[in-house]
């Protein structure tokens, strides 16, 4: 037996005393069952729509869709419940159907969702169907709006996915595609280094060993022999430039050891400055891209300060952090950059412009700033991302 609230009947007794025209009418019990009876169908009807949503919410919506139209088909007294709504491609319907119709669809459609709409949801009658009412229609409207809109949302996640795959593969086919541009780029520096260590550096070193032969034969004595010893010194000075290039185009390190061993390797010959390196050993597990291109920032940024910072100290950091980025930094304490040019400008910041370039390559960015008690600071970063070959 249900047990109705006194406040539930007072209610009940108020809205029906406010629907009565004669102030002097007092609602006899029929009038309050009625009543009671119509807020029972509009509790249940209320139960319903909520039962329907957090089906909805709680499962897939093909799966959730036919609990939902098997519901339908008991609320109405219904035969068949079915459900058309376009395939996640577009092209084919897609029909989910509960019951089954022995009479012509067309002769007992008891409710059919308006048209227009993505979704149609249809209930057709059977012999015994009732009549569908005003307030029936109202809430079988209503949950066909959740449905169109369960299927809608369902459609945009799965077109989101579609996306987010998309995006991935697109995401992974660039980084194919840089780490071959910057592999073309290092073979080509690798063939320049081949082509002077086995041109211009072979004929350099034999240009001063026969300078230095022909020192020694015409002796100290001949008027030529201070010209002869300063174009010796100046051909041993070739031959060491073009080594020191050739070492910078590939160094062998970089290859066999990695970004950190080939940065170390670099900052030992450094015997101007005070170097203080603190390079994680995990760098040298970074893909081969991510290495190349922070060794060549470095590179760059290491130069510079030995060409033109006139200080006496260099620290270099390399690490990754928790994030997965990879972070570079060169600090020194010589005179500052001074007034940072346009980038599009050629001049001293042109090797500026070329560590940008390179760090865009994998995603990065990199930041010159002026350190609070002079010098320069570098910091180029980067995300690490692992490389994959194009088919």
């Amino acid at each position: 037996m249900t047990i109705v609230p006194a406040s539930f009947i007072f209610g009940a007794v108020l809205f029906g005393m406010e629907h009565n025209t004669s102030p002097t009418h007092s609602p006899n019990v029929a009038e309050l069952r009625a009543l009671y009876r119509a807020a029972e169908a509009r509790a249940a009807r209320l139960r319903f729509i909520i039962e329907v949503q957090n089906l909805l919410d709680a499962a897939a919506f093909e799966t959730a869709a036919l609990d939902a139209l098997s519901r339908l088909a008991d609320f109405a007294g219904a035969s068949l419940a079915r459900l058309v709504f376009p395939s996640f491609q577009g092209k084919v319907p897609v029909q989910l159907s509960v019951g089954k119709s022995t009479i012509p669809e067309s002769d007992n459609i008891l409710f059919a969702s308006q048209a227009g709409s993505d979704l149609c949801l249809t209930i057709i009658g059977s012999s015994k169907a009732r009549a569908i009412d005003a307030d029936d229609r109202q809430t079988l409207e209503v949950v066909a709006g959740q449905l169109a809109d369960a299927y809608n949302l369902n459609r945009q996640a799965a077109e989101n996915q579609a996306l987010l795959g998309d995006l991935q593969r697109q995401r992974s086919e660039l980084a194919a595609l840089v780490a071959q541009l910057i592999q073309a780029q290092e073979q080509e520096r690798q063939r320049v280094a081949l082509d002077l260590h086995d041109g211009s550096a072979q004929l350099a070193a034999g240009l001063s060993y026969r300078l230095q032969d022909l020192a020694a034969r015409i002796g100290d004595a001949h008027a030529l022999k201070p010209e002869i010893d300063q174009l010796a010194a100046l051909a041993r000075h070739s031959v060491a430039d073009l080594r020191a290039a050739i070492a910078d185009l590939r160094p062998p390190e970089l290859d066999d050891l990695g970004v950190a061993a080939a940065l170390r390797t670099r900052l030992d010959a450094i015997d101007d400055l005070e170097v203080i390196a603190d390079l994680d050993a995990a760098a040298d597990r970074w893909p081969a891209s991510t290495g190349i291109i922070f060794y060549r920032v470095a590179q760059e940024a290491i130069t510079n300060v030995i060409k033109h910072a006139e200080g006496s100290r260099l620290v270099v950091r390399l690490f990754e952090d928790g994030a997965g980025e990879a972070h570079l930094e060169v600090i020194d304490d010589g005179k500052g950059i001074g007034e940072l040019r346009h980038p599009q400008m050629r001049g001293g910041h042109l090797g500026i412009v070329g560590m940008r370039e390179r760090l865009a390559l994998l995603g990065g960015r990199i930041e010159i700033s002026v350190g609070s008690s002079g010098g320069t600071h570098v910091r180029a970063t980067a995300p690490i991302s692992q490389e994959t070959t194009l088919e």
